[in-house]
């Protein structure tokens, strides 16, 4: 993992090492999309069926052992898959290839390696910034790499439980200015997506 202020960087600074980018015909906006849609649906698939899997085998059985494996194999290849998409055609947007298939991206990038998460997430802010991608996705992706990296979150997009099973965010980094960062990319104030998850928040924005 690298250090905290390289993934700073990810969630404050735009990238623009992929504006040369080739514009894909509308044929090939069809293709695309068909190609994306089936990526989503590889994508979830093992993982709709884990749940079934460990009431059957057990969760600490060679059988999940072996279930995840060809989950992480198959996470590479469509992880290289949709490289060839993005270094060719960039973060294609939802008026290119539509909510589906646009969230089709986010949800195979949640599940890449941290280089791709590092490499791609400025592409899909510059998305959410043109109102191209869905800005809780993006949310989303940043937060759980700083929680999963021990970190403080950016957006307040992940909570958790405390020892009483109450609903809290996990911590946030610098949360005096979080409606603003919610702000820039498209997100609600804090307190209210706290209330409709049950938290109650008390710290006071500063603009």
């Amino acid at each position: 993992m690298k250090n905290l202020f390289f993934l700073i960087l990810i969630c404050f600074i735009s990238s623009s090492l992929y504006a040369q980018v080739e514009q894909p015909t509308d044929i090939q906006l069809d293709s695309l999309k068909t190609k994306l849609e089936t990526l989503l649906m590889e994508d979830q698939l093992f993982r709709r069926l884990y749940l079934d899997a460990e009431e059957k085998f057990g969760q600490t059985s060679a059988e999940m052992d072996y279930f995840w494996k060809v989950v992480e194999e198959q996470d590479e290849r469509i992880e290289k898959e949709l490289i060839v998409i993005l270094e060719r055609y960039g973060w294609l947007g939802i008026s290119d290839v539509g909510r589906r298939a646009n969230a089709a991206i986010w949800s195979v990038t949640q599940h890449s390696s941290i280089e791709f998460k590092e490499k791609y997430a400025p592409l899909m802010k510059e998305s959410v910034l043109k109102g191209e991608s869905q800005p809780l996705q993006y949310a989303r992706l940043i937060d759980r790499m700083f929680v999963n990296a021990n970190k403080p979150q950016v957006y307040g997009s992940q909570t958790t439980q405390d020892e009483d099973g109450n609903p809290i965010f996990f911590e946030i980094i610098n949360p005096e200015y979080i409606n603003s960062r919610r702000k820039e990319i498209g997100l609600g104030d804090i307190e209210i997506f706290a209330k409709e998850r049950g938290i109650e928040w008390h710290i006071i924005q500063i603009k």
